[in-house]
């Protein structure tokens, strides 16, 4: 299970969670396995009125000098993808010998299902226990803060862990984005109670890095060049891809500003825009301030375009740029834009944040700036812009290491490996001590606090009563103290 719309479908939006749908897909699809997907429709990447697709034998042409692939492609309305029902029949129709959660949301709809189906005593023994491979592209908790930031509100965070916490305790193993990403969640599996006796020296988690299809790109036709205020001279930065919670406008923005500044042959060229189940505030925001710059001229923002076209602006740009916040939800996570950059020949410029970055840093495959810090950016553009052979190479010196170490066969290997004989966590149906021994305690200790609350108040009110004896006149310590002697007496009674 996974999301839609995927990479070689022409449509005008395709997120990274369809790009990394596909990443896991295709390469089980080319080992000649035997998949029934059924993927969530991406509501604005599809018409309102989108209605669920069945498509019993999708065929599709991907490789010119390879056979077709063949596989049944569920395309899932909202309404039904959420639908444990129609799951419920889908899943017992196909029979599947293991299920695969592709990304975060799949893989919480896949926990809720196959709960559900171990719950029912006609099918549980026979139909619904199958082992479950959930990939956790990016650590979610991390994004949920970073949304709390944006909205200035953390009610999300109850949403996001309870979705978590449904899938860290069902599945039987696990995929990351990054080896930072594995750490994070080796704390989340200890926090659950996974971390246990049975789990000793068993390996939850792999790291599966996002990758690049083994093919190239093509340049079709003319995008930039010579058009929309763009010349053949200018020094083109490129930006495809959604404005998320993490993108850091700011600096972005500041950045080229200086930049631009002190050569204005830069010019900015932006492919797609907000994203509306995530984040409708960066890329209004980002569009309001360069409304009111003067080099709004160098900004050519295209907003969303068809995902057939996006390829092109890759050949024509100089250089294409990824900046994010220093922030978690960025460490722990990758970059999937950058490797489509690369796959391209187009030199990267990014902040360091995360782990590809860092990668690329080190091996001397892209160039990097410092994070929140539009000075480093600025000075780093106004030299590529100097130095466009050199830039040229780095594209190309690019290329070759992405396609020799981030391509999807070789990402994909652990899941490779696990699909020709998926097998259960050995905590399955175990009894998880710590999880009743935990909620014991948390009673214990909420009676213990509660009480101490209770003697904190009376002897607060004591306390009180005792200063008022003290610092009043004699009548009223008179009073007082007849008044604690009364209820000395009547608590007695």
């Amino acid at each position: 299970m996974g999301m839609s719309p995927l990479p070689f479908e022409n449509d005008r939006k395709v997120y990274g969670t369809g790009i990394r749908t596909w990443q896991l897909l295709q390469p089980l699809l080319e080992n000649g396995h035997e998949i029934f997907v059924c993927n969530y429709a991406i509501p604005s990447a599809y018409e309102e009125n989108f209605r669920t697709q069945i498509k019993s034998d999708f065929k599709i042409n991907y490789k010119q000098d390879g056979p077709p692939y063949r596989f049944y492609y569920n395309i899932l309305s909202k309404e039904d993808f959420k639908n444990t029902d129609v799951l419920r029949k889908l899943f017992l129709n196909f029979k599947p010998h293991c299920v695969v959660g592709c990304t975060f949301y799949p893989s919480f709809i896949v926990s809720a299902l196959l709960n559900e189906l171990r719950s029912t005593l006609d099918t549980a023994e026979t139909l619904s226990e199958v082992p479950f491979w959930a990939d956790l592209f990016g650590h979610v908790m991390a994004e949920a803060q970073a949304r709390s930031f944006v909205d200035n509100d953390d009610a999300c965070l109850f949403h996001y862990w309870n979705s978590e916490y449904n899938i860290i305790t069902t599945a039987d193993v696990f995929s990351c984005v990054s080896e930072r990403q594995q750490h994070a969640l080796t704390g989340e599996l200890g926090a659950v109670g996974r971390l246990n006796k049975y789990t000793a020296g068993y390996n939850f988690s792999f790291n599966i890095p996002c990758g690049m299809p083994d093919y190239e790109f093509k340049h079709d036709k003319n995008t930039v060049r010579g058009l929309s205020g763009v010349c053949d001279d200018d020094f083109v930065i490129l930006w495809t891809g959604g404005y998320n919670t993490w993108t850091d406008i700011d600096t972005l923005f500041k950045g080229l500003e200086k930049a631009m500044e002190k050569n204005q042959k830069i010019k900015f060229v932006s492919t797609g825009g907000e994203i509306p189940e995530q984040d409708l505030k960066t890329y209004p925001k980002f569009l309001s301030m360069i409304a009111e710059s003067k080099f709004k001229n160098n900004f050519i923002m295209k907003g969303w375009i068809k995902g057939e076209d996006v390829p092109n602006y890759y050949f024509e740009a100089d250089a294409g740029i990824n900046i994010d916040k220093d922030i978690f939800e960025v460490k722990y996570g990758s970059k999937n834009r950058i490797l489509d950059w690369m796959r391209a020949g187009l030199s990267v410029l990014s902040s360091n944040v995360c782990e590809l970055t860092d990668i690329l840093e080190k091996k001397r495959a892209g160039y990097t700036f410092k994070p929140q810090d539009p000075d480093d950016l600025a000075e780093k553009i106004l030299y590529l812009a100097s130095h466009r052979d050199e830039v040229k190479q780095m594209g190309l010196r690019g290329k070759e290491f992405g396609m020799k170490y981030f391509n999807f066969n070789v990402t994909t290997v652990p899941l490779q490996k696990w699909i020709e004989e998926p097998a259960f966590a050995p905590d399955r149906k175990k009894e998880k001590r710590m999880f009743y021994d935990r909620e014991e305690a948390l009673k214990n200790l909420q009676t213990i606090v509660s009480e101490q609350k209770r003697m904190i108040d009376v002897r607060d009110k004591r306390i009180e009563e005792l200063e008022g004896v003290v610092k009043k006149g004699f009548f009223y310590k008179v009073y007082n103290c007849l008044r604690i002697a009364k209820r000395k007496i009547f608590k007695k009674n």
